[in-house]
């Protein structure tokens, strides 16, 4: 995963569980669970077999309580 990995919703930058794991195209996506404030986001990352650029992202899934 990217050094800088951020919960997107309270900024956390450690202490993720992996929920799932899939394959998405080219990408391999994680969805992840902050253990901080329990939200829920799917990390995308992947490579274009095209262009050859990396491609990293996040969508947000669920909000922590």
């Amino acid at each position: 995963m990217g050094e800088n990995l951020k919960c997107p919703f309270c900024g956390n930058e450690k202490d993720f569980q992996t929920l799932k794991e899939w394959k998405f195209r080219f990408y391999n996506v994680k969805r992840l669970q902050c253990q901080n404030c329990n939200g829920i986001f799917n990390y995308y990352e992947g490579k274009s077999p095209r262009t050859g650029k990396a491609s990293i992202f996040i969508i947000r899934v669920k909000p922590g309580k």
